[in-house]
């Protein structure tokens, strides 16, 4: 074989090759033409309020959660929403007019009841506020590490028996 026959030969091999690599893409979707939540937590949209990243915080099944996440009110007046687990007490906060709010932080933490799952699982939450009524959306619990650490929910001490003189 001729040095230009091999030249052709191997130029003929690099460009299939090359023309083979960049075909990989074809069967591949662009990740930016599909919409997805890049967040630990997920939204909720109703009348006047936006909620987004919502999320719960809670150390075991049975402990109970924080609810973090943010809260913003679109509407002209404040809007007050109440968060509840099915079976356990809620938790209400009031968002201002045209502003958006933490929903819990470090000092100030809006509780709910115990979690009836583990970290890792996903629970219904229901949000209800007087303009949308109760939606219920499925909201995943997350282990209180990393920065959700300072969310913890510090158990309540338990009362201890006096001891009784007999």
């Amino acid at each position: 074989m001729s040095t230009r026959a091999a030249s052709a030969l191997r130029f003929a091999g690099l460009a299939a090759a090359a023309l083979l690599a960049s075909g990989c893409a074809v069967f591949s979707p662009t990740q930016t033409d599909y919409p997805y939540l890049p967040a630990d937590g997920v939204d909720l949209t109703v009348p006047g309020l936006t909620l987004r990243n919502v999320a719960i915080v809670a150390g075991a099944q049975g402990s109970p959660g924080v609810i973090v996440g943010q809260a913003v009110n679109d509407a002209s007046d404040a809007v007050d929403v109440a968060f509840a687990l099915e079976g356990t007490q809620g938790a209400t906060t009031s968002v201002p007019a045209y502003s958006g709010t933490t929903l819990s932080t470090a000092t100030t933490k809006l509780e709910v009841g115990n979690v009836p799952v583990a970290p890792g699982a996903m629970v219904q939450l229901t949000v209800t506020t007087r303009e949308a009524g109760q939606n219920v959306v499925l909201v995943p619990v997350l282990a209180p590490d990393r920065y959700y650490s300072d969310l913890a929910v510090s158990p309540s001490a338990s009362p201890t028996p006096s001891p009784t003189s007999s």
